[in-house]
């Protein structure tokens, strides 16, 4: 029971971690077998933000990760794009792209993909 009741607190919490006033596009796309990650989000106009991006691919030739993290400050419209990463994928290759979003300490927006879907 106590352990059913600590993973729906996990679960509700993370949840209840994202401001919907925030929005996150991961901005994936294929181009041959370079996948190239472009995010934006948009928000409050003219608002300071933190973002971490990692991308883990693991593949026939091995793992390899990256990760980037900086500050962006959304337009007076409420947009802003940040850092992109490009990375190869070959066939049976399976690449895991995560984006957070925090304003101060507090997350406002993530989003991750799993490529291919499991």
């Amino acid at each position: 029971m106590r352990l059913a009741l600590a993973i729906v607190c996990l679960v509700c919490g993370s949840a209840l971690a994202q401001d919907p006033a925030y929005r996150l596009d991961l901005g994936m796309s294929m181009s041959g077998a370079t996948l190239r990650v472009e995010p934006t989000v948009a928000g409050p106009g003219g608002k300071a933000l933190r973002y971490e991006m990692n991308i883990r691919r693991e593949g026939k030739g091995g793992t390899s990760a990256t990760s980037q993290a900086g500050t962006l400050r959304l337009d007076g419209a409420g947009k802003g794009q940040f850092a992109y990463n490009s990375l190869s994928v070959n066939p049976g290759d399976r690449y895991v792209i995560s984006v957070k979003i925090f304003d101060g300490d507090r997350l406002v927006a993530s989003e991750q993909a799993v490529e291919p879907k499991q």
